[in-house]
């Protein structure tokens, strides 16, 4: 290694300035940058060590942007799942998220359907849009479904 090239850990560093990484991005910049598998291992745990790296947080915080984008579990979950995060924190996560900010994702949906039905008239066509709209956001069929009987009822 020259003198001039910054150490993986260093790499990493600069890498994780700007905004949290899952681990899985993190040994993938390292990787692009054509660091070593042992340096790259090393650089990791020493970030899982210092807390610096945590997917659990990582998906904790990305739960908790969705929800202020208005947007469900499901597609929260699914872009988690394409930023390497495993499966087991990707749920503890979305629980505990649920649990501990006493989440209701059908008011939520309710919500949403709700300002897309203002002032319209109700129709099959305005029940499609809304469950496009839902499912496009991440709410799962059984909230959408809800939904749709509560516009159906006028609530």
């Amino acid at each position: 290694m020259s003198k001039s090239k910054k150490t993986a850990m260093e790499a990493a560093s600069a890498y994780l300035a700007s905004r949290m990484r899952t681990v899985h991005e993190v040994r993938k910049h390292l990787r692009d940058k054509e660091y070593e598998a042992s340096e790259i291992d090393e650089a990791v745990n020493e970030l899982i060590g210092l807390r610096y790296l945590d997917d659990y947080l990582y998906a904790e915080r990305y739960y908790e942007y969705n929800r202020e984008k208005r947007r469900g579990i499901k597609r929260a979950a699914a872009e988690l799942r394409e930023r390497g995060v495993d499966e087991a924190t990707i749920k503890n996560a979305a629980e505990d998220f649920l649990y501990n900010n006493k989440v209701d994702e059908y008011e939520d949906a309710l919500y949403i359907a709700k300002r897309e039905a203002e002032g319209r008239e109700r129709d099959e066509k305005l029940e499609a849009k809304i469950a496009r709209k839902l499912e496009s956001k991440g709410y799962s069929g059984g909230d959408i479904i809800r939904v749709l009987e509560a516009i159906r009822k006028g609530e």
